[in-house]
């Protein structure tokens, strides 16, 4: 392959890629009024080109460096962020480490305590107004069997 039909293939992905941001119409519109202003006011035209020309470069510079430097400023922000998150990350991890086994230890105890009060509750006999009943709220039989009126509830008679 030349370099011939490489500047060739090139030419013609520009083109392509003009005619898609401003048709071809457009063009030849913008142009001939750019020839007749060219033709009608040489020096004013001459003028105008050559400080596009010239100023073109430096406003060209200016924004690469602008857009360079905002580049380089949004990737050092993300890296400086990237940083600072890691080392918030290797803190964050052991805490909630320790605040997971303590939350862990936490419910076993309540739980722990529930299951060992509910037991020594059901053992232990509770007296209320003289009379002795179990401590659970448990119906117990009486000599009649079991029946509203002569069963006791809640250590009452």
């Amino acid at each position: 392959m030349g370099i011939q039909q490489r500047a060739s293939g090139l030419i013609a992905r520009i083109q392509s890629l003009v005619d898609k941001v401003v048709s071809p119409d457009a063009r030849k519109e913008y142009y001939s009024k750019t020839v007749a202003f060219a033709q009608d006011q040489p020096i004013l035209f001459t003028f105008i080109l050559i400080q596009f020309l010239l100023s073109s470069t430096p406003i060209a510079l200016f924004l690469a460096f602008a857009l360079g430097t905002l580049a380089l400023s949004f990737i050092t922000a993300l890296l400086f962020s990237l940083f600072w998150i890691g080392i918030a990350l290797l803190l964050l991890v052991p805490t909630l480490f320790i605040t997971v086994s303590l939350g862990i230890v936490l419910w076993v105890w309540a739980v722990s305590s529930f299951l060992i009060a509910r037991w020594v509750y059901n053992f232990v006999p509770s007296k209320s107004h003289g009379s002795t009943g179990p401590g659970s709220g448990k119906t117990i039989k009486s000599e009649h069997g079991l029946n509203s009126t002569n069963s006791v509830k809640n250590g009452l008679p």
